[in-house]
This record gives structure tokens, sequence and C-alpha cells, in this order.
């Protein structure tokens, strides 16, 4: 189990830099970023549905049933709110990622990294420790850098309707951090249950 979960945290860090690659891409490009992503999300849906199958199949399992489902779904729920921070910067039409945009998205990539490495190193919890701390810490700071976007957003008033695409958009980064998060919370929950 911990290797499939492994596969479908490292599908997760491919997506990651499938959307930051997308930022720099023509609208085709991004078309093309937002197919591969898309592909992804189809492959993360066979592998969690592998992880259910085996966790349901198993007599014994290497941690509470329900929490391996949780980290499933939680990493394929990461998948989905990258699928739509690229989706969502196609359909209103953000050429250009203002630089907060950018950071919230490089914090993102760095989560999912952390995310794949933590995933094999389940066997042995000493060697996660530190893993939801670190994303609490990214997530601090994406959230900040969020704020920060959204106030200077508003507040300059230049063109309105880029600004309120512009929210949209952080708004899906903001889901994305939160999945990410929801993730070290589950694997937190599995470190003080197996303590």
């Amino acid at each position: 189990m911990i290797e499939a979960l492994t596969g479908l945290a490292s599908l997760v860090r491919d997506g990651a830099v499938t959307m930051r690659d997308s930022l720099g891409a023509t609208s085709l490009g991004r078309a093309r970023e937002l197919e591969r992503l898309r592909a992804l999300g189809g492959e993360a849906a066979q592998a969690r549905q592998r992880i259910v199958d085996l966790t349901r199949d198993a007599f014994v399992t290497p941690y509470d049933r329900g929490d391996i489902h949780l980290l499933a779904v939680t990493l394929t729920d990461c998948l989905a709110h990258l699928e739509r921070v690229v989706d969502g910067g196609i359909r209103h039409r953000i050429e250009e990622a203002p630089d907060g945009m950018a950071d919230q998205i490089d914090l993102l990539v760095r989560m999912a990294e952390l995310t794949a490495n933590a995933m094999p190193r389940l066997r042995s919890l000493d060697e996660v420790a530190d893993y939801p701390a670190e994303i609490r810490r990214l997530a601090t700071q994406a959230h900040r850098v969020r704020t920060e976007l959204l106030t200077e957003d508003l507040a300059t008033g230049s063109d309105p309707l880029l600004a309120l695409r512009s929210v949209v958009v952080n708004g899906d980064l903001a889901q994305a951090v939160r999945a990410f998060e929801q993730m070290a919370a589950g694997v937190e929950g599995i470190i003080v249950k197996e303590s």
C-alpha cells in the first residue's frame, strides 16, 4: 500500500510541475498542459481505486484502513485542485501570472515534492515526523502571499475585471494549499495513532 501511495504522490508532484510549467506557456501550450493534468488526474483516479481495493482486500494493513483511504482521497484531491488552477488561468485569460501567484505556485510545487518524498518514508514514521510541520509552514507562507496579492489586486483598481479573474484563480490556489494541509494532517494523525 505504501508503494501505491508513493506512486499516487508522484503523480501529484508531476501535476504540480505541469501546473508550474503552464505559467510561461502560450494559450496553446496551456491547453496542452491542461490535457496533461487531466491525464494525470485519470491515472490518479485509477491509483486511488487500486489503493482502496488493496486496503479492502488486505488481511493486514500497515495503518488504519480509514487513514490509508483518507491519504488516497486527499492526494487525488490535491491533483484535482492543481488542474482547476490551470483551467481557471485559461478560462479567465490570465496571460501572465502576477509575482504573488507565481510564488504560490512555487510553494505548491515544493509541497508536492515534500509529499512525494514523504510517502515512501511512511514505513518508518520517525522519518516522516517533520513532514506535517514543514507543510504547515509552507501553507502559512502561501496564505500570507495570497492575502498580499489579493490586497494588491483589489487596491490598485487598474483593471477590475482582471483583479476579479485573478481573485478566482487565487481561490483555486488556496484550495490546493488546503488539500496539502489536509494531507499533512492525515500523516500527522497516523503518527499520533502509531506512537
